[in-house]
């Protein structure tokens, strides 16, 4: 991987087997092909269609090649994938990707303009996400690259694709905030540690709990785990908490030994306030836990509000 991700910054043509000299070359290229191209680089500026037969690209996987400051223009692709591609420095004018794939392909000071392109077609532009220095060496690409894609979408009314560049953008830009202050690089200033801790964990909280307001799963399994955590302690601590009756009596309930269906409406009612169990727990203990059940209720309350947002009101 170490040496993959070199070759992903390295810019000389000479890696390359062939040279695709002329556009008429590069379709001829895609007729004898198969399907699938690679390990070539495209010298001529501007990829642009010069007859109606060569507008649409459909089903090829181009793999080990470069468009490097390459102008795309007029340009169709369907149900194509990018492997490990160079496109630096590229222009995508007037251009359409449906159901394309883009896996390890450097996008750094690309420009998109009046373009039907997808956000979530670059969820692996960086291989291994999960190779988290691979992913915060790369970082300040990926933001530049999805703010670009964020207007694009916005200037053209692609009000999906919009919420979709926003939520990687937001997200590359949280490892971003690792690179600032961890990683040297040239011509760029470290922020303070103060910065990075006022800035990154919110960032982190954001996206492990809501998916920065796009992931109504992120949301459910916050939910899910939060909930599962407080009722364990509600049912391990309940003779501690000291639990008694508000109002009315209640079929199940005792303060002495727990009972998981009273452990679950009174966990409900400390986390959601959906329900009002009757149930206030006395020790201190108690109150500490039934305060900290109230706060992950209100994050709870704030991250259904911001998923309604983004879904339904922008």
């Amino acid at each position: 991987m170490n040496i993959t991700y070199i070759n992903f910054w390295d810019f000389s043509i000479s890696q390359y087997a062939r040279q695709i000299s002329t556009q008429a070359d590069f379709y001829q290229m895609l007729l004898t092909s198969a399907g699938a191209v690679r390990d070539f680089v495209y010298l001529p500026t501007q990829l642009k269609p010069a007859s109606r037969a060569e507008i649409k690209i459909t089903k090829t996987t181009f793999s080990d090649c470069s468009f490097a400051k390459t102008d795309f223009e007029n340009l169709e692709f369907y149900n194509c994938n990018f492997f490990n591609c160079k496109f630096n420095l590229s222009k995508f004018i007037d251009c359409k990707f449906h159901d394309c794939k883009f896996t390890f392909v450097n996008m750094s000071f690309v420009q998109v303009t009046n373009s039907y392109l997808d956000a979530n077609s670059f969820g692996n532009i960086i291989p291994n996400y999960r190779n988290f220095k691979i992913a915060v060496k790369s970082s300040n690409m990926c933001v530049t690259f999805f703010q670009t894609l964020y207007h694009n979408a916005n200037d053209t009314g692609q009000e999906q694709h919009k919420l979709s560049a926003d939520y990687h953008f937001q997200k590359w830009k949280g490892l971003n905030l690792i690179q600032k202050r961890f990683v040297n690089r040239p011509f760029s200033y470290k922020i303070s540690l103060t910065e990075f801790l006022k800035k990154y964990p919110i960032s982190l909280f954001q996206y492990i709990f809501t998916g920065y307001g796009y992931k109504i799963w992120n949301f459910l399994f916050s939910f899910l785990l939060g909930f599962s955590f407080f009722l364990t302690i509600n049912h391990i601590m309940w003779k501690q908490f000291n639990v008694c009756e508000r109002d009315v009596p209640l079929q199940s309930f005792s303060c002495i030994v727990p009972n998981f269906k009273t452990s679950i409406f009174y966990t409900l009612d400390a986390t959601t306030k959906l329900i009002d169990s009757q149930m206030q727990p006395t020790s201190d203990s108690g109150m500490f836990w039934l305060c900290g059940q109230g706060v992950f209720g209100f994050l709870l309350l704030t991250g259904v509000i911001n998923i309604i947002s983004n879904k339904f009101v922008k």
